[in-house]
């Protein structure tokens, strides 16, 4: 796997802006991730975003037109990861509102 170098950057670009502070980066599951602490709240996955919901907001991110569960190897789904396809983060607002979505999926 690889990831979108752009993508990683427009990511880091709007974590201040979000109030995401202290994240910092490392390579996961072949792509890109952004940590707080010890906890990956998303991952630049090849064009798409890889974002940890909250157990509560789960089902809601599935039912987004193109989010799918992250099942890696075609296995089970993980947990409460779910794949982002590159449209749904084309744009900024769209692509601020998944990292915050992450934030809130490792922080409860």
């Amino acid at each position: 796997m690889s990831y979108d170098s752009g993508l990683v950057a427009r990511i880091a670009d709007l974590l201040p802006g979000a109030g995401i502070r202290g994240a910092r980066e490392k390579n996961v599951f072949g792509g890109r991730g952004f940590l707080l602490g010890k906890s990956t709240f998303v991952i630049a996955w090849e064009d798409s975003l890889l974002v940890k919901t909250r157990r509560a907001e789960y089902d809601a991110a599935l039912a987004e037109p193109g989010v799918t569960p992250f099942a890696p190897g075609g296995e089970g789904a993980m947990g409460t990861w779910v794949v982002v396809p590159a449209e749904l983060i084309a744009d900024d607002p769209e692509l601020r509102e998944w990292l915050l979505r992450g934030v809130r999926g490792v922080r409860g």
